[in-house]
């Protein structure tokens, strides 16, 4: 009896695409699959989503050793043993009816984290910057060359305050790309502390719900001026950037 390719077994398709993700599948499986998933978009939009959710997961929700007690729980409601390799039909079943108990909890809790990875991202971007051979792309103190630089490399056109007599002199700019937007970046210092600043897009500014926020060390600070939102982020402490985020505001 001939068997039908994946390509035409839908179904069968996008079980063996979590299967595929999990690394449950030999080399032969994974290159198939990899094949039906390069060849429909819906499978590979499911395979980057999937994706995204595991990152947030790990990062999020570090993985603990299941209590004994709820072991034995699954173990007598599926039948299976917990350490079994390869999962079988009534394993992917069970998965199915524990994700549906637990998607409520755990979809609120990752869509949430997700709305701050806009602040995991500006930090990475900040740190990447410090690791560059120089933190700026256009280098100057003075904001009538650093503004005009700008000029249709991004859709946002920032504000350049001049804060130097205040102790935060400008440097220069570049643009970073975040949630694969271009954006317009400051670069201010204090002391021997870098300050990056960006001018957020309609969408970021909905996602900066949080006026501050740390990660691991690097402070960030959130703020408006006009119709436009400004966020930074530094190893400066947090009280010396709110300050920053406040004279930025007066200079406007």
């Amino acid at each position: 009896m001939m068997t039908l390719p994946l390509s035409e077994r839908p179904q069968d398709s996008r079980v063996l695409v979590h299967a595929y993700l999990d690394g449950e599948l030999s080399v032969s499986e994974s290159l198939e699959i990899e094949r039906v998933i390069a060849s429909s978009d819906e499978l590979a939009a499911e395979v980057a989503g999937v994706r995204a959710l595991k990152e947030a997961l790990l990062y999020r929700l570090p993985s603990e050793t299941l209590p004994p007690q709820l072991m034995v729980r699954i173990t007598n409601l599926t039948g299976l043993h917990p350490v079994r390799n390869r999962p079988t039909w009534l394993a992917l079943a069970a998965s199915v009816l524990l994700g549906i108990g637990l998607s409520g909890v755990i979809t609120t809790h990752v869509y949430r984290d997700l709305d701050h990875q806009i602040y995991i991202e500006s930090v990475d971007s900040h740190l990447r910057s410090l690791m560059a051979s120089a933190p700026v792309d256009v280098a100057s103190t003075e904001r009538h060359i650093v503004k005009p630089w700008f000029n249709g490399k991004s859709v946002q056109a920032p504000k350049v305050a001049d804060l130097a007599a205040e102790g935060f002199p400008l440097i220069g700019g570049r643009i970073d790309v975040m949630q694969g937007a271009p954006l317009p970046t400051l670069v201010y210092k204090r002391r021997l502390h870098t300050i990056s600043v960006w001018v957020a897009t309609e969408a970021l500014a909905a996602r900066l719900t949080r006026t501050t926020y740390s990660v691991n060390g690097t402070n960030v600070a959130v703020w408006r001026v006009a119709d436009l939102t400004y966020w930074a982020a530094s190893d400066l402490n947090a009280v010396e950037l709110s300050r920053f985020a406040e004279l930025f505001v007066a200079a406007q």
